[in-house]
C-alpha cells in the first residue's frame, strides 16, 4: 500500500546515454519528446505536476491540470510535458515561455496561445497499489486502462523490439530522439541501463543534445 504523494521527483528512472542505434528481442522503444520530465500525482480532487528537479508546475499549466483531475481514480504517472508545434514536433522555446508564465490573466491567454500537452508513458502507483516492482509491460497494461487520449493526454505506445524502425521515424520527422526500455525490468529510482536513451545528432535544436543536468531525462 502507498499514498501517491509520498512518491516524489527523487523517485524517478532515469535513462543512461547510449551512441548505438539497436534492435533488440525484449526491448520496447519509444520517441523522445523535447519537453520537461514531469511526475504527475492524482489523490482524490488534488493533482501535482511535479518537474524534475521538484518545481511545481500547476500555476504555469492549468490546462494540464483539468486534463488529468478529469481522469477517474488516484495515480502517480511519469510522463513528459511539451508544447507541440502544428505538426507535432515539440517547441522547447515554446514550452519555456509557458513555464515561465504564472500571473493569472496572463497564463490563461497563454495556454489558449500555446497549449500543452503530456505525453504518459509509465505508471508508478494506481490507487494504494505500487506498481513500481511490476515489469514494464505490466505497468503499461494498467497505465492503457487509465485514460483515454485527448488533446492534452496522450498514451506513448511505443514498439517491441525494432529500435531501427522507430530511429528511422525520428529522423524522418525530426524528433530529439528515442528510449530503448527492457520490457521486463521493474520500476527504480536513479539512472539505470534499463533504461537507454539514443539522442539524433541531426535534431534541429542542437541544445537539446547536451549532457546537461537539467536536460537529462
Amino acid at each position: 500500500m502507498i499514498e501517491t504523494k509520498a512518491i516524489e521527483a527523487s523517485d524517478l528512472m532515469l535513462a543512461t546515454r547510449e551512441r548505438r542505434v539497436f534492435s533488440r528481442e525484449g526491448w520496447w522503444f519509444e520517441l523522445k519528446y523535447d519537453g520537461f520530465r514531469c511526475l504527475v500525482r492524482k489523490s482524490h480532487d488534488r493533482v501535482d505536476l511535479v518537474s524534475r528537479q521538484g518545481k511545481l508546475l500547476n500555476r504555469s499549466f492549468p490546462e494540464i491540470v483539468d486534463a488529468v483531475s478529469a481522469v477517474p481514480g488516484s495515480f502517480v504517472w511519469d510522463t513528459e510535458l511539451t508544447v507541440d508545434e502544428p505538426d507535432g514536433r515539440s517547441s522547447f522555446e515554446r514550452l519555456q515561455q509557458r513555464a515561465r508564465t504564472s500571473v493569472l490573466t496572463r497564463v490563461r491567454a497563454a495556454a489558449l496561445k500555446d497549449p500543452a500537452r503530456l505525453y504518459v508513458f509509465d505508471m508508478l502507483a494506481n490507487g494504494k497499489r505500487d506498481l513500481r516492482p511490476l515489469a514494464l509491460g505490466e505497468r503499461k497494461v494498467h497505465l492503457r486502462e487509465t485514460f483515454e487520449n485527448t488533446n492534452r493526454l496522450v498514451y506513448v505506445v511505443g514498439t517491441a523490439d525494432a529500435g531501427e524502425w522507430v530511429f528511422e521515424q525520428v529522423k524522418l520527422h525530426d524528433f530529439e530522439g528515442m528510449v530503448a526500455k527492457r520490457s521486463s525490468a521493474p520500476y527504480r529510482a536513479g539512472r539505470t541501463r534499463d533504461w537507454l536513451k539514443i539522442k539524433y545528432e541531426g535534431y534541429s535544436r542542437p541544445a537539446a543534445l547536451g549532457f546537461g543536468t537539467a536536460r537529462q531525462l
